[in-house]
């Protein structure tokens, strides 16, 4: 009940941009008032009580290389934010409806549709930009204290639709809110566009700042607005962010006001488009045919992308002669692309050569220590070849870089278990349900791991540790 409560509470504050009434005013007032109701700590504990409840209930896309590229972006977005020495969760959602998210504590989602159809990097950054800005404006914070004033039967009822729009049932929960709050959205939406004309001055200055293009929010825009009119159903991003002609219409007036940087494709953004594409095309020859007409571009860097999307699709067909041809030729053209390197090693790990990928695993790992794709393969491939006690040094210093990462405490957990340490096997377990919203699973996990820790007085005061720390945070409530 403690985790579906948080879920739509915080569900609330994530919509709170589209749906809210405050003081119109461009920036948080002096002694803020927000401050009060919820402080910046319960912010960064909600939002990542939230993000575990998410990943219980919707798909994230656990690609080393997409997330590295992600948190590359976001990080570099935010150090121009007024956020503070940001602390950020990004997660990337294995969808391809166009979306991105932001909630209280810095949780950042991006849907992958939102590669599949940006045109650039700095349009993608436009709409990380815009998120990072209803964090750093705490939006959702000042949702929650109007939502406070109005009641609770208004409150109730919007959380209910609000969580089951999030849930992944959007039309049906805009619909509940329209049904049992019919009275009080046009006012909701005043301050809805209050909040989105904000988010958007305040995020083309962050991309000005970064040396990004700001236009790029106004381009993007006017492409979903595009795909409204023709298709009669709206980008997912629109029903949580209102969009209107007079908006493009100002942020394309903002952008002309603010410098912009001189063209420049970015290498690691067509490859993870590329990378992503590979994965959707629901057809090959669609793929083929898509990639192969990128390859006439006069443009170094798009038609890169496009034979590594190539390579990809071979690999998606196994045609492993083929994508090995492919991906052996970029590597020779392009020595110093990581990307290449590790396409090699999905080869080899798709046709069971674990051998192939610890030797180029070792060989990437010498020139970047401790990266994590080359690291997350190189593991996969230990466990493959029953050489769990190779695995887990691979994995540990990652573990204390990336804590809240699931996938690699599941990596780890099979290793650690297969290498008879049973208490750390079950504690990896432990943080693996946790992080995926499920508190009482993890706290049996955690039982089992202390009952094998018996007699390791270390091991054992770490785990009650964090067990504690599971237990305040399960039942903590806002």
């Amino acid at each position: 009940m403690i985790a579906a409560a948080r879920f739509a509470l915080v569900a609330l504050l994530c919509l709170g941009a589209g749906l809210g009434q405050a003081q119109q005013q461009d920036l948080p007032e002096l002694g803020d008032p927000t401050v009060a109701i919820i402080s910046a700590e319960q912010e960064y504990r909600l939002g990542r009580g939230w993000l575990r409840d998410l990943r219980g209930q919707t798909s994230i896309m656990e690609d080393p290389l997409v997330q590295e590229y992600a948190e590359h972006l976001v990080y570099r977005l935010a150090s121009f934010s007024e956020l503070n020495e940001p602390d950020l969760a990004i997660v990337v959602i294995n969808s391809a409806a166009i979306n991105a998210f932001a909630v209280p504590g810095g949780v950042i989602g991006l849907n992958a549709g939102l590669f599949l159809n940006a045109a650039s990097e700095d349009e993608v950054a436009s709409v990380v930009a815009h998120e990072i800005a209803h964090v750093s404006q705490r939006h959702f914070t000042r949702r929650y204290m109007d939502s406070k004033r109005r009641g609770p039967a208004v409150l109730a009822a919007m959380l209910a639709s609000i969580a089951l729009a999030i849930a992944g049932s959007g039309d049906a929960g805009m619909a509940g809110i329209a049904a049992t709050q019919a009275a009080s959205i046009q006012a909701q939406l005043a301050y809805s566009r209050h909040n989105e004309y904000e988010a958007d001055r305040v995020g083309m200055q962050i991309l000005a700042a970064a040396s990004m293009d700001p236009s790029a929010m106004p381009r993007f825009f006017e492409r979903m607005l595009e795909q409204q009119r023709y298709s009669g159903d709206p980008p997912e991003f629109l029903l949580t962010h209102p969009l209107t002609a007079e908006r493009v219409a100002d942020s394309r007036a903002r952008a002309r006001s603010l410098s912009a940087p001189p063209a420049n494709p970015s290498a690691s953004f067509e490859l993870v488009r590329a990378r992503i594409q590979a994965r959707y095309f629901d057809g090959q020859e669609r793929a083929r045919d898509y990639f192969g007409r990128r390859l006439e571009s006069n443009d170094r860097v798009q038609k890169q992308a496009a034979r590594y999307g190539l390579a990809l699709t071979d690999l998606k067909e196994d045609r492993y002669d083929a994508a090995r041809r492919a991906l052996t030729e970029l590597v020779e053209a392009h020595p110093d692309q990581i990307w290449f390197q590790l396409g090699l090693m999905e080869v080899d790990m798709d046709q069971g050569r674990y051998a192939d990928v610890i030797e180029r695993g070792k060989e990437v790992l010498t020139i970047n220590p401790k990266d994590y794709a080359a690291s997350v393969m190189t593991a996969r491939a230990y466990l493959l070849s029953k050489k769990p006690e190779q695995a887990a040094p691979l994995l540990e210093p990652l573990l204390l870089q990336r804590p809240n990462d699931p996938m690699l405490w599941s990596l780890a957990a099979d290793a650690w278990g297969n290498s008879d340490q049973n208490a750390r096997a079950h504690r990896a377990r432990a943080e693996v349900l946790f992080l995926r919203g499920q508190d009482q699973a993890a706290l049996r996990q955690m039982r089992f791991a202390l009952d094998e820790a018996d007699g390791q007085f270390a091991l054992r005061s770490k785990l009650n540790a964090r067990m504690s720390e599971m237990e305040r945070l399960s039942s903590e409530e806002f």
